[in-house]
């Protein structure tokens, strides 16, 4: 045991490291457990369909899982995989803290900007993208394979100076090509025997990938950043979210209880949340259109139905004309 670095307790700071790690795995088996808990009483379908509703919770679900596994790790001296576990972790963990930010607002609607974001327009752009990425980095490959360059002598391999010498490079080097960075890349085309086609087709990777892909992407963004600007109180909906997934992990009869605690008794017996509204002058205008919207809508109903009720009480003509007509035998 002694063999194990992280394992040793020799100093004020291993103590505080060591105490630390402890709660955060006491906090991954309580959650843990509350999640099993939900799950018990919810029904893992109903569990499941809660879990859709919010993302970074299921990545956070999935670093308190891998919190278990990091004892056995540390105790098995296995640094190099605990140190991939934490890195996991860390990613997994800090965007649970959006899924709080949500139901703010000053940052809520752009939360909701960024799932969308990622869900719907990085993805169809990411799809577009590989497929142009990975048609010209097989092509770029093919044309380095004749790289030599003319500062090393004649028998001497040129691999260590060959910006492509295998595909997976290649693919790296589309990548950063698609950002603009393509200085060294550029100058190496010299270099192939294949000058003119590798710049031919670094100007049409360009033109596709640099310049339309990357502003049509921008442009998706900017519709979907409208949309969401444009929906009034998208914070609030999102605050509402978020209380019903947190209230769903709570058992009904403890939810009964905290209910009597928050609510207030109505008229008819049934108890609400009352909640007190405060409202700005743009608001109250609003409202008052809305009203008087809804006032000249009702008159308009009331004398379309005095109106039929006219029509129906008031005599045809042809009837008109047989109560004036002799009784025929």
């Amino acid at each position: 045991m002694s063999e194990c670095r992280l394992l040793n307790v020799n100093s004020d700071e291993n103590y505080v490291r060591l105490i630390s790690e402890l709660a955060l795995e006491i906090g991954a088996i309580l959650y843990i457990i509350a999640a099993l808990r939900e799950a018990h009483f919810l029904g893992w379908s109903m569990f499941v369909e809660n879990l859709m509703t919010a993302p970074s919770r299921v990545m956070f679900l999935s670093s308190c899982l891998l919190m278990i596994t990091m004892p056995f790790l540390r105790f098995t001296c296995n640094e190099e995989v605990e140190d991939i576990m934490a890195v996991i972790i860390m990613l997994t963990t800090a965007p649970y803290f959006l899924f709080f930010c949500r139901g703010f607002k000053t940052v809520g609607p752009f939360v909701v900007m960024i799932y969308r974001m990622i869900k719907g327009d990085l993805l169809r752009f990411a799809t577009i993208y590989l497929v142009f990425v990975m048609g010209f980095s097989q092509a770029y490959y093919i044309i380095f394979l004749t790289f030599d360059n003319p500062l090393t002598p004649d028998g001497v391999d040129d691999s260590l100076s060959n910006p492509m010498p295998n595909p997976v490079e290649a693919i790296m080097a589309m990548f950063f090509m698609s950002l603009t960075n393509f200085g060294d890349y550029y100058s190496s085309f010299e270099k192939t025997e294949h000058e003119i086609g590798a710049k031919l087709c670094f100007v049409i990777y360009m033109a596709i990938v640099a310049i339309l892909l990357v502003n049509m992407l921008i442009a998706m963004m900017g519709n979907t950043y409208q949309k969401i600007a444009e929906t009034r109180n998208e914070w609030q909906r999102q605050w509402a979210r978020i209380v019903l997934v947190v209230e769903r992990g709570v058992s009904p009869s403890e939810r009964l209880t905290k209910l009597m605690w928050y609510s207030q008794p109505m008229s008819d017996g049934r108890r609400a949340l009352v909640l007190r509204l405060n409202q700005s002058e743009e608001d109250k205008e609003e409202m008052k259109e809305i009203l008087e919207m809804k006032r000249v809508h009702n008159r308009m109903v009331q004398k379309r139905l005095q109106g039929k009720k006219t029509l129906s009480s008031t005599p045809s003509p042809k009837n008109l004309i047989n109560l004036n007509s002799p009784t025929q035998k």
